[in-house]
């Protein structure tokens, strides 16, 4: 059984989009699809008509995006909703109606998609993953929402007084969700994946993103690494690391993205290398910068054992 698991990224999303639409043009398509956050709303058009026409549908849907302020705050009503204690600087209504516009008319719950579609969301208080997908009666334009709250930028999701937000703080690249519902050949499409390191962040998003990446990103390589292990299944990793330093809610780039997508999906699949996971670069001490007086880089090997002084 294939599946497509699908990555966050925010409004990096044209990178998936582009790579998508490159392997279903090459005869690729999913049996079951599991995304998180910008993945979890390609995977809500996709499984509701899985073929290359609604890819390139998909493809006009980010172009229009880029044309229209989804995002219900201005900068400053942001600002004092945040000084006020708000839990969210976007409004998320607008893109609330624009999802209901452009899906099918006919799809409003997981029971009405044309294949199975996996939509994750984490519970803030435990930073638990949670899962949408088995009941049929779900409401898929909710789940794609929450599934898309990144954490202060968009609302969360309560229920019963608790939060739900973004599934990519749990698990951005929900491989083993993939491989629990009987997964074979896996097609991880990763947008967080970075070649390089960004430029110096400056911003307080940018720092506290920044701070987080790396970190976050850890347990996507797990997931693949844990998945490649597993006998009988085939993963293809996918590294979509382009824009990196696009800023969230800057949709200049769709265009270019789109294109950047289609590139690398086809070079990916021009050479294959299934069961290959692709790493982020490891610095070595004469690759780093010089740190603050009295402080030097630590390089230790967590799986090298240390030794400890003799007593």
């Amino acid at each position: 059984m294939r599946a497509f698991v699908l990555s966050g990224g925010g409004n990096r999303g044209p990178l998936q989009a582009g790579a998508i639409k490159t392997l279903l043009r090459r005869g690729i398509t999913p049996d079951i699809i599991v995304g998180s956050s910008v993945g979890a709303l390609h995977g809500a058009y996709l499984a509701a008509e899985p073929t290359l026409a609604q890819a390139e549908r998909m493809i006009e849907l980010w172009r229009d995006a880029s044309r229209r302020k989804l995002f219900g705050n201005s900068p400053l009503q942001s600002v004092l909703g945040a000084l006020r204690g708000s839990d969210h600087l976007a409004d998320n209504r607008r893109l609330r109606a624009y999802i209901a516009q452009t899906l099918p008319k006919h799809v409003r719950t997981f029971g009405d998609l044309q294949i199975p579609l996996y939509v994750t969301i984490c519970h803030l208080q435990t930073l638990t993953l949670y899962l949408y997908g088995d009941d049929p009666s779900a409401p898929l334009i909710d789940a794609v929402l929450t599934s898309a709250a990144v954490p202060g930028f968009f609302p969360p999701t309560y229920h019963e007084g608790q939060a739900f937000v973004d599934g990519g703080v749990i698990s951005n690249l929900p491989v083993l969700v993939a491989l629990a519902r009987g997964a074979t050949e896996i097609w991880a499409l990763d947008l967080a994946f970075e070649v390089e390191a960004a430029a110096s962040p400056r911003s307080v998003f940018e720092i506290a993103g920044h701070a987080l990446r790396r970190p976050l990103y850890s347990l996507a390589l797990r997931e693949l690494e844990i998945a490649t292990q597993h006998a009988g299944v085939v993963v293809h990793h996918i590294a979509l690391p382009a824009y990196a330093n696009l800023q969230l809610g800057d949709f200049s780039k769709t265009d270019a993205m789109l294109a950047e997508g289609e590139r690398l999906a086809c070079e990916y699949l021009d050479r294959p290398r299934p069961n290959e996971v692709r790493y982020p670069h490891r610095y070595t001490a004469h690759e780093l910068p010089p740190g603050p007086p009295g402080a030097r880089p630590f390089l230790q090997d967590i799986h090298t054992p240390i030794a400890h002084p003799k007593p």
